[in-house]
């Protein structure tokens, strides 16, 4: 009977400890759940290592909030895929100078392409593989062109061993060959780590077609026109005949063009100091507008000897895409020691195709390469430009770059004195030390502004401050026409066709970055509003930069996607009749298509007149492009943003990764190092 007693006493005390167990575990749940956890924001951040007896290591950190505390190793990365948030992703690279130049390279290229796989399998399959794959004239071209691409690659990069220790420009080509192959390694660990099938889908040809985009339509030219069996070696003169007696030579059309507008204010309230305005305009396939910001962050020295110097260019901020290490939208800031700039490009205008004629494709550098080489080197804007001189065969634009820091003011010529009125009218003795003096000082703006324009085969610098700073305020707008006339004779194109100068009231209103926003808008370009004639294609994005020179700051905005007009109001006591109804009817579908939303930043347009709206409906008519399809932009004011499910009826092409709707405001993204 003891025995049975003790027993249940022993099961009953082991009874209590489990229900005390089961309390605490329940306690010990409420707490946890009510404990602050945590929130992340979507950032992954990720380390790479390096060793001579290892090699390269990485460590993935998973998402951060912490971003400066990232280990720094040989390189680290910082990224964030916010495209259904705003539109962008956000990339930021740092590489450490202690290490081999092109051990940072790689390891910055292994980091990009195993944190950003997924989009640059996108962003190959909306593009290269669904351009390469459309049709049989299509496969010919790409096969051809991934051979080209390949046989320039091999032969740049045995000459760029050859060359780097001599010559800063090929050192820098050869870290960008070296930065591509980590990135074609890093996708493939990438997709494997994420167990992936699609780690073999892109070979190292299509890495580089990626980074040939500005160069492809250039190479198309000289493909159709010199290498298809059909296009004579020697092609005739624009408008004739081919040799052959067959149609006339296709003419190097071009779909409307990116925009660029550059202006230099001098403020009232302090003249000596001057304010630089600058806005950007992509224009590109819609099927392209996987759009990413990024900050490359690297170390590089001017040569692989570590104990040179490192470049000027060290930190790079720019606009691209996942898989391109530079931007193929032509937009950059550039910083570093004794370096502050800015670098814009677009497409220039070319009907001469004569000029292919002294082209040799296997010279070809891809143009990203080029301007990233120039942008690192060049300690002020004339090495940039003649950097820039080099290879001018593919990827021809025109640019423009400004040193930022020559808007200051300027140096005082001499130190005030109180006996100075007495002897206002004196003669003052001035030797030679003080002529320099003065001389050096009234040319400290010189160099600030330098535009380079490029046709096949040739290059023409030219430093233009002074045009710029002449009557105080000049502006640029910069449509693909070219700038210098001895480019505009040889390009063949004609200045009257292409209407881009700006009206005496146009020029004065613009004085802020608001006001370059809306001067942009109402000039761009919407293919998918051509109705029976819409194409995907159009001006995908808007970038805004701002620097003033006597605050030393400098603003700056993004905006993705194709741009749109939001109607605020209309006025219908300008419009009678008809006019009448056709206004109230285009404002009510505004307020369906764009309602307005508190604190929405995009910009709000007022028609107050039927000819204003006309006036914006035939915006871009003189634009010539393929097929003598009048390129109107925004031709229904106020239909609101992109969206591609109500592209009905037009080969869009893949949007893989894309957001259905494109209705963001802008961005300013913030950099961790």
């Amino acid at each position: 009977m003891l025995k049975v007693v003790g027993a249940s006493w022993q099961k009953t005390r082991i009874g209590t400890y489990i229900l005390i167990g089961a309390g605490l575990l329940v306690i010990g749940a409420f707490f946890i759940a009510y404990m602050d956890r945590p929130e992340y924001d979507g950032t992954y951040c990720a380390t790479a290592y390096w060793t001579k007896q290892a090699g390269f290591k990485i460590e993935n950190w998973k998402q951060q909030n912490d971003l400066v505390n990232i280990p720094q190793g040989v390189a680290r990365i910082c990224y964030k895929d916010s495209v259904y948030e705003n539109g962008w992703a956000q990339i930021e690279v740092e590489t450490q100078r202690s290490y081999p130049d092109w051990v940072q390279a790689y390891a910055a290229g292994i980091l990009e392409g195993s944190l950003t796989w997924k989009n640059i399998y996108n962003q190959w399959a909306n593009t290269i593989s669904s351009s390469c794959e459309r049709d049989e004239n299509s496969q010919q071209f790409c096969e051809w062109l991934r051979e080209l691409l390949l046989s320039n690659y091999q032969r740049l990069k045995s000459q760029a061993v050859l060359r780097a220790e001599h010559d800063h420009y090929w050192h820098q080509l050869h870290l960008f060959f070296n930065q591509l192959e980590g990135l074609e390694t890093g996708y493939i660990r990438g997709a494997v780590r994420a167990r992936s099938d699609l780690e073999e889908e892109i070979p190292l040809s299509d890495f580089l077609l990626m980074n040939a985009a500005a160069d492809i339509q250039d190479l198309k030219i000289y493909y159709e026109n010199y290498v298809l069996p059909n296009i004579t070696a020697t092609p005739p003169e624009r408008g004739q005949t081919s040799a052959t007696g067959g149609e006339p030579v296709a003419k190097n059309f071009f779909l409307p063009s990116a925009t660029m507008l550059t202006r230099i204010l001098q403020p009232a309230e302090s003249p000596q100091s001057l304010q630089l305005l600058f806005g950007h305009s992509t224009a590109g396939s819609y099927s392209s507008m996987l759009r990413i910001q990024k900050r490359y962050k690297f170390h590089y020295h001017f040569s692989p000897n570590q104990r040179t110097n490192t470049v000027p260019g060290v930190d790079i901020t720019f606009t691209g895409y996942p898989g391109i290490l530079g931007s193929t939208d032509d937009f950059y800031v550039v910083k570093g020691r004794q370096v502050q700039s800015i670098v814009g490009g677009v497409g220039i205008k070319n009907e001469n195709l004569q000029l292919w004629q002294a082209v040799n494709p296997k010279d070809v550098v891809p143009l990203v390469a080029r301007v990233m080489a120039a942008n690192r080197i060049s300690q002020n804007r004339r090495t940039w430009a003649r950097a820039m001189a080099r290879f001018p065969y593919t990827g021809a634009k025109q640019w423009i770059s400004v040193d930022l820091g020559k808007l200051g003011a300027q140096g005082s010529l001499y130190s005030a004195l109180e006996t100075d009125e007495k002897h206002d009218d004196a003669p003052v003795p001035v030797n030679a030390q003080d002529t320099a003096s003065i001389s050096e000082r009234q040319d400290q703006r010189k160099g600030m502004v330098w535009i380079a324009e490029q046709l096949p085969g040739r290059m023409h610098i030219k430093d233009v401050t002074e045009t710029f700073l002449a009557g105080g305020n000049t502006t640029w707008v910069a449509n693909g026409v070219p700038y210098f006339d001895e480019i505009l004779e040889a390009s063949g194109v004609t200045r009257e066709n292409y209407n881009a100068d700006l009206t005496r009231a146009e020029e004065a209103e613009l004085t802020n970055l608001e006001a370059v926003d809306k001067f942009l808008r109402t000039r761009g370009f919407r293919g998918d509003l051509l109705g029976e004639e819409s194409i995907a294609y159009g001006n995908i994005d808007l970038k805004l930069f701002s620097y003033n020179a006597r605050l030393g700051m400098s603003d700056y905005h993004a905006l993705a996607g194709p741009i749109f007009l939001r109607l605020q109001h209309m006025q219908a006591r300008s419009l009678s009749g008809e006019h009448l109804e056709d206004a109230a009817d285009a404002a009510d579908e505004a307020d369906e298509a764009a309602p307005a939303a508190i604190g929405d930043e995009r910009l709000s347009v007022t028609i107050d007149d039927a000819a204003g709206l006309a006036e914006l409906e035939l915006i871009t008519e003189r634009r010539p492009v393929r097929n003598d399809m009048r390129a109107v932009a925004m031709r229904r004011l106020g239909t609101g943003p992109f969206k591609w499910s109500s592209l009905q009826g037009v080969d869009g092409g893949n949007h893989e990764g894309h957001p259905d709707e494109w209705n963001f405001d802008k961005v300013s993204p913030k950099w961790a190092w």
